[in-house]
């Protein structure tokens, strides 16, 4: 089989279906693969870089009105609200109390080159009021290709997580700054409107300034991150989050973009104002998305067919696996296939194999799913050397946009192979002269019993004396098991110190390397010098318990019957005479 973690663990994740304005770029559709990256929230830390305040656009502000003017444009206008004033030579410029950024501090650029773009350019050949409403970025008509447009994002969240509140950039060089304003309600009324969060929520602003005088509205930039919006782990499904934003480029009205902001759903999202939400929906929710199983049992050199019903309550993602089921012997699965793939109207898949044989157990789905109810049909052909084992055929579906792939609901349907039993396979363990323990794993081929080394542990060479309990078997299949009972009979180990302690090494099944094949070490108990042999003797006593054998050195042998305890080092009864000799 394979291991769960390392199918699911780096899958991608559902993209949002992004809001764009006519024209923006489609790179990030909903869908999985190479466009994953694109679908995160802009993040300022990962893009920005450093842009003096003397740069092009505050020098195009200068001299359409004169350096005053930037002060009226960029500071005295939006001083009151926004925490912003004017230096001595007329720029705008954040105030000591208004953030993170003193004055004199730099600003940055969202993405992209220190250039001037288009946009401001044609502004700078404009003149009055016109020009200025074309650098504060708050309103606008048809862009060019480099104009600075952004696009927002809805987000399904569960509870208890906290995603962050951002547009992403689509187009164009953005040297501004981006208001947030967080609200209840859809933000189209007056501004302030249901401003905040929900109960319970919290938001924490990070990079971001709390806009002076205003509520749940904050002023971002300077590579910073955006608000983080907390949702408690009792918020009732359903529950929203509004969010607006407006992008004012360097030497813009703050003022005028926060009440863009405030009011973002009144109008069109034009590239440089729009509205987001983020939505509840708890694991009760979620699970209204179920999964159905119609999977025959398979026997050598046949062909079957399996069907997968899935009701989608919600639009999201479905992840299908095939894998031997808990409990199985390990080894390979002589299935191939699914052949003949098909789905039903609504869903959108691709498949990838993990091996160049294409077997059933190597294969990954990734769907697409819209909201309703679909089937997926495949079919399945045995070898002939099939062998009798429980296959998994295993399905996650993922409604939420943050938090990651716990959040997904996973179901199992099970089918039999019908054949012989499996063979279990063995492996040997070797101390060499350093003392490094070493596995040398079984084939379960006569010609070549054993594959390549993996080295299990150091310090082995403090033992003068060790032995498994009973043989050696690779390990069935689970998903990290401690030593419990079903690590019983798998190869327990003894072994005894120079001092005449003896250790209890319990087996395991982990994928940690650092702790397979065994646990750690539990004392028994001293004085087992006496014994010039010990061997482990198996379940002597058929009570489902591993023993153990001594020999002293008057060739008297005495038998240790196991315990199956694993709390303490009682593992083994008061010693049995069997006899002399």
């Amino acid at each position: 089989g394979f291991l769960i973690t390392s199918m699911w663990g780096g899958s991608p994740r559902r993209q949002p279906q992004q809001k764009r304005a006519a024209g923006a770029s489609a790179s990030s559709d909903l869908g999985f693969g190479p466009g994953e990256a694109d679908a995160k929230p802009f993040d300022l830390a990962e893009l920005a870089f450093p842009v003096s305040l003397g740069d092009p656009v505050e020098q195009v502000v200068a001299e359409l009105h004169g350096p005053a003017s930037l002060g009226r444009v960029g500071a005295q206008e939006g001083a009151a609200e926004a925490g912003f004033s004017e230096d001595a030579a007329g720029r705008a410029r954040p105030a000591a109390s208004g953030g993170r950024s003193g004055a004199g501090h730099s600003s940055s650029l969202f993405r992209g080159e220190r250039v001037l773009s288009k946009r401001m350019r044609r502004a700078a050949a404009m003149t009055g009021a016109a020009g200025l409403l074309a650098v504060a970025g708050v309103a606008g008509t048809a862009a060019a290709a480099d104009e600075v447009r952004f696009s927002t994002q809805d987000m399904v969240i569960p509870p208890g997580t906290n995603p962050r509140l951002a547009p992403r950039l689509e187009s164009g060089t953005a040297d501004g700054r981006i208001v947030i304003a967080l609200s209840t309600k859809l933000l189209t009324g007056p501004a302030g409107d249901g401003a905040g969060v929900p109960t319970g929520f919290t938001v924490d602003r990070l990079h971001c300034t709390e806009a002076p005088g205003v509520t749940a509205v904050y002023l971002c930039g300077n590579g910073g991150l955006f608000p983080q919006v907390t949702a408690p782990l009792n918020a009732p499904n359903l529950t929203t989050v509004h969010w607006g934003f407006a992008y004012v480029p360097r030497g813009g009205s703050l003022a005028t973009g926060i009440e863009a902001a405030r009011t973002a759903g009144a109008r069109p999202a034009d590239g440089t104002h729009g509205t987001g939400k983020v939505v509840v929906k708890t694991a009760a929710h979620a699970a209204l998305n179920t999964v159905g199983y119609e999977l025959p049992d398979l026997s050598p050199g046949r062909t079957i067919h399996h069907r997968l019903r899935i009701h989608s309550n919600d639009a999201g993602r479905l992840r299908l696996g095939f894998r031997s089921a808990e409990g199985q012997e390990s080894g390979p699965v002589a299935i191939g296939g699914p052949a003949n793939f098909t789905t039903s109207p609504g869903l959108s898949c691709r498949m990838d194999h993990n091996d160049v044989d294409k077997s059933l157990l190597g294969t990954f789905v990734w769907c697409d799913a819209q909201a309703g109810d679909h089937t997926i049909d495949y079919d399945v052909t045995a070898h002939a050397d099939l062998r009798a084992r429980k296959v998994d055929v295993w399905t996650a579906y993922g409604i939420y946009d943050w938090g990651g792939l716990a959040y997904d609901v996973t179901r199992t349907g099970t089918f039999a192979t019908l054949g012989p039993a499996v063979r279990p396979r063995h492996f040997l363990l070797a101390r060499n002269s350093s003392g490094i323990l070493f596995r040398y794993f079984g084939t379960g081929v006569a010609t070549a019993p054993f594959g390549s080394r993996t080295e299990t542990g150091k310090g082995w060479q403090g033992y003068t004396a060790i032995t498994a309990l009973s043989p050696l078997k690779n390990d069935p299949v689970y998903r990290d098991v401690k030593p419990s009972a079903v690590t019983r009979g798998r190869g327990d180990t003894v072994a005894r110190d120079a001092s005449g302690t003896l250790w209890y090494y319990d087996r395991q099944f982990v994928s940690d390397q650092f702790n397979y094949p065994f646990g750690p070490r539990v004392r028994v108990g001293t004085g087992w010098n006496v014994y010039d042999r010990i061997d482990g003797a198996g379940d002597i006593g058929q009570d489902g318990y591993v023993d153990l054998l001594a020999r002293d050195k008057a060739g008297v042998l005495w038998l240790y019957q196991g315990t199956g305890r694993l709390v303490d080092g009682n593992r083994f009864t008061t010693r049995v005479r069997i006899g002399a000799g």
